[in-house]
C-alpha cells in the first residue's frame, strides 16, 4: 500500500506543480496525513503536523471544498485526541460538525 499510496501522492503533486488549482487541498490534506503517521508511530505531538492540518483546512476552505475541510478538521480533531490534547481536539471536532452541517451532511452530523 505504501507504493501506491506514494505513487499517488506524486501524481498529485505533479497536478498542482502544472496548474491545477482544484488540487492544491488534497496535497495539503495528504501531507497532513503522511506527518500525522509518523508523529503517531513517534507517539509525540508535531507542532509541524498541527501546521499541515491547519494549512489543508484553509486551503480547502480557499478553494471551497467545504466537504473536505470538514473531513480535515475530523482527522485533525483525530490526531489532537490520540496526542492526548483533549482541548483542541473537541475544538476541532466541533469545527468538523460546523462544517458538515455547513456543507448539509445531516447524517454525519
Amino acid at each position: 500500500y505504501k507504493e501506491h499510496a506514494y505513487r499517488n501522492h506524486a501524481l498529485i503533486k505533479s497536478w498542482v506543480k502544472s496548474g491545477g488549482p482544484n488540487h492544491v487541498h488534497h496535497l495539503s490534506i495528504l501531507d497532513a496525513e503522511q506527518a500525522a503517521l509518523l508523529s503517531c508511530m513517534q507517539k509525540s505531538k508535531s507542532k509541524e503536523v498541527c501546521k499541515l492540518y491547519e494549512k489543508a483546512i484553509v486551503d480547502s476552505v480557499r478553494g471551497g471544498f467545504v466537504n473536505h475541510a470538514a473531513l480535515t478538521e475530523e482527522r485533525y480533531a483525530d490526531y489532537l485526541l490520540e496526542m492526548d490534547d483533549k482541548q483542541e481536539g473537541i475544538y476541532h471536532l466541533e469545527n468538523a460538525i460546523k462544517r458538515y452541517s455547513d456543507w448539509g451532511a445531516m447524517r454525519k452530523v
